[in-house]
């Protein structure tokens, strides 16, 4: 089956990512979302991003014309009864991908290959509505998806072998490594990954050291490019909330409760980069302020007052 016409559900950071790597592999791609501004918003971004890429002299203008014009947006989810490949990139609800999928398996050919890029549900549950379940797959791309190399490739008990194996093709046409993963809530980076953040808040709630020391220890001990801290700002707080959430509600296990602190900056609008605001500070071109990081002063409920401009 031929992935020259891929569609993606979702407009989102991660539709946008993705759009942009399919689009440079030569495929056509299609954006669907129901929000007309998200739609709008998400071509502005693409071509921001492409156009740093040009400054770094990553991509030609040539190239960016050909990828932008491989990208086009519908509002229509029905479109999609052309699709040979859909991936969906919509928040981490169970309900709402469960409701979707069970839509895109109406629509669909029963040939059309179905990915989720869900970080932490089951594809067995986002499927378990359907009537041709064995064409779901889950298809992990780790943020930005530009830039890592690795997709999680999640298998369910449904799955088929044909579907694996087009999955398979398609995250090697992308250049990127296929990691093969049985089905587990997490898969495996997430499941490692979200642990490491909750315990690094909690090491800051315990004024232990600051946002920029724990960063550092991890980043210079363990060779890691982004400290834990940076990296739960880069990926969203509000969304390793439900990650964790997730996670903990299929597994049980008490790593996964989200740390108290990550509730707190969730409630006072500190989700990180995307508001400006996490564990450090972001300008509006979105580059973290140098000495803005957290200190233990700072996570207590007046502390956080605080640096949101409130009154003690």
């Amino acid at each position: 089956m031929s992935q020259n016409r891929v569609f993606i559900i979702g407009a989102g950071y991660m539709g946008q990512g993705l759009a942009q790597i399919i689009a440079r592999s030569g495929s056509e791609v299609i954006l669907i979302d129901s929000s007309e501004e998200a739609l709008k918003n998400c071509l502005v971004h693409i071509s921001s991003d492409l156009d740093v890429e040009i400054a770094r002299w990553g991509l030609t203008a040539s190239e960016k014309r050909a990828m932008m014009s491989r990208i086009s947006t519908s509002k229509n989810i029905e479109d999609v009864c052309t699709a040979s490949f859909v991936i969906e990139a919509i928040p981490e609800i169970l309900k709402e991908k469960q409701i979707l999928f069970a839509h895109l398996d109406k629509l669909c050919s029963p040939d059309t290959i179905l990915a989720s890029n869900t970080a932490t549900l089951a594809i067995g549950e986002i499927s378990r509505r359907m009537r041709y379940p064995e064409r779901v797959i889950g298809l992990h791309f780790l943020s930005p998806a530009p830039k890592t190399l690795v997709v999680e490739v999640v298998r369910s008990i449904n799955t088929s072998d044909r579907t694996l194996q087009i999955a398979l093709r398609f995250v090697k046409m992308l250049e990127k490594t296929p990691i093969f993963v049985y089905e587990n809530p997490g898969s495996i980076t997430t499941r490692i990954m979200l642990p490491m953040i909750n315990e690094a808040v909690r090491v800051l709630a315990e004024n232990i050291a600051t946002c920029d020391d724990i960063d550092n220890a991890m980043k210079i001990g363990y060779g890691m490019k982004v400290g834990p801290l940076a990296m739960a700002d880069f990926i969203g707080l509000d969304s390793i909330v439900v990650w964790t959430e997730n996670i903990h509600q299929e597994t049980g296990e008490m790593s996964f409760v989200p740390a108290k602190l990550l509730r707190k900056m969730v409630r006072a609008g500190f989700s990180g980069l995307k508001s400006g605001r996490g564990f450090y500070r972001y300008d509006k071109d979105g580059h973290r302020i140098e000495g803005s990081g957290l200190k233990p002063c700072d996570v207590g409920i007046n502390g956080l007052k605080k640096l949101n401009g409130g009154v003690e």
